[in-house]
């Protein structure tokens, strides 16, 4: 009779640690992007935009939104931050989307629809995520990188290096959130 009382007690504390929220992996796409100078320089500018289904996905991002959809979409959370680069205003905008799962989020991440063929993988020690990726473009420089069941990008409308400096800070801040509320830090 003690043994499954015992086992009972142990399956509630379970449960009510994971409805709580406060299990690994539960963690809200939302609270994966940075807050007002915690990337030194750089508040967010405007609300957060956040979509939870199809719908809302494509009210923000519109035919952009089939390739995440196809892939098992659960939760987006775009925010835009404000600072300069030597000086000069600019934008840096953070997409972080919710994929469900590792297998949905590395999917996405090679979707042929999202490569352009001129990117470029980030494989320095200690890059962001668990693949990651830059591209340079006219005006603008891009960082995509799936960690856990997240994929993410980031883009900073300015293609010097100080700016490719300021977007992989970013991707690094939101990688090491990713990575902090995972049970496994390789997800």
């Amino acid at each position: 009779m003690r043994k499954p009382i015992i086992f009972l007690f142990l399956a509630c504390i379970f449960l009510c640690c994971t409805e709580s929220g406060t299990g690994p992996g539960l963690v809200d796409v939302v609270d994966l992007i940075p807050v007002d100078n915690e990337i030194s320089g750089w508040s967010r500018t405007g609300d957060m935009e956040i979509a939870e289904n199809e719908t809302q996905l494509w009210d923000l991002i519109d035919g952009e939104g089939v390739v995440f959809v196809d892939h098992g979409f659960v939760k987006c959370a775009f925010q835009e931050f404000g600072g300069e680069v030597q000086g000069t205003p600019r934008t840096v905008d953070v997409r972080a989307f919710d994929m469900g799962d590792t297998i949905n989020a590395c999917a996405v991440y090679h979707d042929s629809r999202l490569e352009t063929g001129s990117e470029i993988p980030w494989t320095e020690t200690g890059h962001a995520g668990i693949e990651a990726r830059c591209e340079i473009l006219v005006g603008y420089y891009l960082i995509e990188f799936w960690h856990g069941r997240f994929y993410v990008d980031i883009t900073i409308n300015d293609a010097t290096t100080e700016a490719q400096n300021i977007a992989k800070l970013f991707a690094l801040n939101v990688s090491e959130a990713i990575q902090r509320t995972t049970a496994d830090p390789e997800q």
